[in-house]
């Protein structure tokens, strides 16, 4: 048994702790005293109350207690706090191995480069098709590990399992880029065209992460696997996906503060989006169904527009 420590405790960071209390002793760190409370309190998720956690797991506000005698650090935040996180853990850092579990980038950069610039260290990455609602249900759930082989015993119970790949970089680009195609697919849908049209999305979304992945230096191969394909399908046909949601919103004609207070929860794909862009633009990539999507969001491109190129 491994002390594992899960930073971030909304859904996905509980549905993680829910898994590894099986084999492993957990602690989580918490960003809000209500959410650190109901995980005390309750032994639940504010977000997933589905889930029962087990009542020796404990849940902290401060990263001192949180971090004390821990072997592995999971982080669950946004992908856009990695780069805070790791400089507040690095006073109680002390070598443990870092697994991320985020799925984003961070101003053009993959998060595992974010936590080598800051703490020196080669994180380990997990992705995959994993909606936490379903883990919830112990809905069999497989997904990707790259990074330290050595931990991959310490996560796996029956309903949860792990493929290893070593192509770090194309795991962590399709685990992000996956939610920029989600909010494509959510205004497709949104804007009442049908199966036809979300499988066009689906496959014009995955030849576009191919295209950045590759140029990145990933494995084409990596993005027909889990963490490619897989987490692609799941998320843009899946309601459980709040990325999808978002889209579904944005074609309704709401405003992204809107959609956020709606969605209650990190909508990724947004800041994934704004990564996916600075790539494209860096290497004057053609990507014209994320260039669409940008342009639609962020510089008031008509929304019916989604499908000219």
């Amino acid at each position: 048994m491994k002390n594992i420590t899960i930073i971030g405790s909304g859904s996905f960071g509980c549905a993680l702790a829910y898994i590894l209390q099986n084999n492993n002793n957990v602690k989580i760190w918490s960003y809000t005293k209500e959410e650190c409370n109901s995980i005390n309190n309750k032994h639940e998720c504010l977000f997933l109350p589905s889930i029962k956690l087990k009542e020796d797991i404990k849940c902290y506000t401060n990263y001192e207690e949180a971090l004390d005698n821990s072997d592995i650090i999971f982080f669950v935040t946004p992908s856009s706090a990695i780069r805070k996180t790791c400089t507040e853990i690095k006073k109680y850092y002390k070598n443990q191995d870092i697994v991320i579990a985020s799925k984003g980038m961070d101003n053009g950069k993959l998060l595992t480069e974010v936590v080598k610039e800051e703490l020196n260290i080669n994180a380990s990455v997990i992705s995959g098709p994993s909606h936490a609602e379903q883990i919830a249900k112990n809905i069999p759930t497989y997904v990707e590990f790259s990074g330290n082989k050595e931990l991959v015993k310490d996560f796996e119970i029956d309903n949860f399992r792990i493929n290893y790949n070593e192509d770090i970089i194309g795991i962590e680009v399709g685990a992000a880029l996956k939610n920029v195609i989600s909010l494509a697919s959510g205004i497709i849908e949104g804007l009442n065209y049908e199966s036809n049209t979300v499988s066009f999305i689906i496959t014009e979304g995955l030849k576009e992460i191919k295209e950045i992945g590759i140029k990145l230096g990933a494995k084409e191969s990596t993005f027909y696997g889990l963490s490619g394909l897989g987490d692609l399908i799941t998320t843009t046909i899946s309601l459980d996906s709040r990325n999808k949601r978002a889209g579904l919103l944005f074609a309704k004609g709401k405003k992204i503060e809107e959609i956020k207070r709606e969605v209650g929860m990190t909508i990724e794909g947004l800041d994934s989006l704004n990564n996916a862009y600075l790539i494209i633009d860096k290497y004057k990539l053609d990507c014209p169904l994320i260039t669409n999507l940008y342009n639609i969001i962020y510089n008031n491109k008509n929304i019916k527009d989604i499908l000219k190129f």
